[in-house]
């Protein structure tokens, strides 16, 4: 096989990113857009080690399954890779992206549940980042093509708001009409699910002096609040880590569940609200807390779990590394009543070992970390401290699996697998994963 060849595959597997997998003389070829069952004819566009990727080309059989995208520019800009597919496809191909992981990496043969789906699986996003093109006539906004530059004109994304959209629109002409428009680089927005207020950043590579009077503008604009300015010199990250307020409040206030968040800029705050109180309601079932309860929420950063956690634990520490956030989630527990919640700003993995070496008990730990899985250090001190739960929250099937075999070699069993699908029409999936110590283990310690 070689870089050009057209092949006719039968889809017989689901890769961890949602690609169809199948197999031309006992090499496995990644198809992107290929469905389980389908099969297709692909040309090779990449090959090496026995393994190759293949551009679809045609679906000569398809699945059942398969059915017209809203956007016509889904299979181009990354956000959308499942939209092709029916959402009880999309489902049950996150349930078997899962299962795979927990099998193939972590050596865990525990069912996983269905994936928890949504009602209505579009317009749910209440954060978008925005590029900006100025390679026509006239500025737009959108996105890359996924492992490229391409640029794809944002065109009333089905994921967004209406709301959003427009404002999008409008931010368009804006920047168009505003001169030496080329300084912003980027586009941020936030949207309020509870009230309806917009928060836009504008992320540009140097000082850009005419972006003042751009937001004095633009503060006019129908529930924008709160406007900010952020340089980014290193194009490989999303947003640089200086913001600076233009015009309005420093923050916005969203919702999950019953508790109310004061968003900053560089706050994580999950993308789908709807979705996120049924993720934090699940991980407060797993810690099955009785009010006595010592527990740290790693990785917590505004608070979001934590508050959830608190009402029924006798009190919840968080660590987090983003001071800002630390300083968010003291507001967050403050301004919804909650007061056995203790925030401190650290790395977990520098943090925690110190922590529990000084004595200090963890009887439930909850922990969510960023794609790349926990530092060992920060597992090694959880294992230390004897916490009999481990409630673990992750956005990566692969990372959670390794973490958890890691845990299950030291004393732990995974008890409770259930995927909680934050990320309609694409192949990213949540898990809430519970770990409990083993029997034995619990015997050596008595």
């Amino acid at each position: 096989m070689k870089t050009g060849d057209v092949v006719q595959l039968a889809i017989t597997g689901i890769s961890h990113q949602g690609y169809g997998i199948g197999r031309h003389d006992n090499i496995v070829v990644f198809v992107p857009g290929a469905m389980l069952g389908e099969t297709v004819q692909a040309e090779v566009i990449e090959y090496k080690k026995k393994m190759a990727t293949a551009e679809l080309l045609e679906v000569i059989e398809p699945s059942k399954q398969r059915i017209e995208a809203r956007c016509p520019q889904s299979s181009q800009c990354g956000g959308c890779e499942l939209q092709h597919c029916d959402y009880a496809y999309q489902l049950e191909a996150k349930q078997k992206i899962v299962q795979d992981a927990m099998m193939r990496l972590g050596r865990i043969d525990v069912p996983v549940e269905p994936v928890i789906g949504m009602q209505e699986p579009w317009r749910y996003r209440n954060k978008g980042i925005f590029h900006v093109d100025y390679s026509g006539n006239t500025v737009r906004l959108g996105f890359y093509e996924q492992g490229s530059h391409q640029f794809v004109p944002a065109a009333a994304c089905q994921l967004f708001s209406e709301k959003i959209n427009h404002l999008v629109q409008q931010l368009e002409q804006m920047i168009q009409d505003s001169g030496r428009a080329c300084y912003v680089h980027k586009v941020m927005i936030r949207e309020s699910r509870y009230n309806g207020e917009l928060m836009v950043v504008f992320v540009t590579r140097e000082a850009a002096w005419r972006l003042p009077e751009l937001a004095k503008q633009l503060i006019q604009y129908p529930d924008v609040v709160s406007i900010y300015h952020n340089i980014n010199t290193n194009l490989k990250i999303m947003l640089g880590r200086s913001f600076r307020l233009l015009e309005g409040k420093e923050t916005i206030e969203d919702t999950i569940g019953k508790f109310h968040f004061q968003i900053s800029p560089q706050s994580f705050f999950q993308v789908n609200n709807e979705q996120a109180q049924v993720l934090y309601e699940k991980a407060l079932e797993f810690a099955q807390l009785t009010g006595r309860e010592q527990v740290a929420d790693v990785y917590c950063g505004i608070g979001t779990i934590s508050l959830y956690l608190a009402k029924q634990a006798n009190h919840v520490t968080g660590i987090e590394s983003v001071s800002q956030a630390v300083q968010d989630a003291r507001e967050n527990a403050a301004n919804n009543g909650v007061e056995n919640c203790t925030f401190v700003a650290a790395k977990a993995e520098d943090w925690l070992p110190k922590w529990v070496k000084k004595g200090n008990k963890i009887d439930v730990a909850v922990i969510d970390p960023p794609r790349k899985g926990c530092e060992p250090p920060a597992l090694d001190a959880l294992i230390a401290s004897g916490a009999e739960r481990i409630v673990y929250v992750s956005c990566n099937p692969s990372t959670l699996a390794r973490d958890a075999r890691y845990l299950c070699q030291c004393g732990y069993e995974v008890k409770k697998i259930q995927p909680v699908d934050l990320f309609c029409q694409s192949w990213h999936v949540e898990v809430v994963c519970l770990l409990e110590k083993k029997g034995d283990a619990r015997a050596a310690e008595n």
